[in-house]
């Protein structure tokens, strides 16, 4: 599955909105051990790059074998947004390639088993704006594969 998505910001920036992705890792030492575990990186960049993109792809991803599935119940949220990983039920974690210009980076996309309207996230052992060279509007092409770890060397 290949499709285009546009880097933006996080959804949720404003001041009081629930904590970004590097705060929820620093809360969940689990995420990045899972994480590590499964794609064979050395190393896991706190933090994503979001990504818009249609809500049909988003919905499209289910139609892939995750390679990793995070419970809800399982994952820490600090107060007074503890609620957030109930309310999407747990996330998906699906092998993929993010590409802009010359430079390809694996990443694993990330969409919430309840999502948030036309987002996914990625995660890499890279930071991937500074490696892709991207910011907010810049589009990237996204490659989703088959669920094997050798896809994300």
């Amino acid at each position: 599955m290949e499709f285009i998505a546009r880097v933006s910001s996080r959804s949720s920036r404003e001041a009081g909105g629930p904590p970004g992705e590097a705060e929820v890792l620093r809360l969940n030492p689990n995420r990045q051990t899972m994480i590590l575990d499964a794609t064979g990186w050395s190393q896991l960049i706190p933090g994503t790059l979001n990504l818009e993109v249609a809500q049909e792809l988003v919905e499209q991803l289910l139609l892939f074998e995750p390679l990793i599935r995070e419970p809800g119940t399982s994952i820490t949220y600090p107060s007074p947004y503890q609620r957030v990983p109930l309310m999407r039920r747990g996330y998906l974690y699906y092998v993929a390639t993010l590409s802009r210009l010359d430079v390809s980076a694996p990443t694993l996309l990330r969409r919430a088993i309840n999502p948030l309207p036309g987002r996914v996230e990625a995660f890499s052992d890279r930071c991937l704006r500074d490696f892709l060279r991207v910011v907010d509007g810049d589009e990237v092409i996204c490659r989703v594969a088959p669920t094997t770890p050798e896809a994300l060397m």
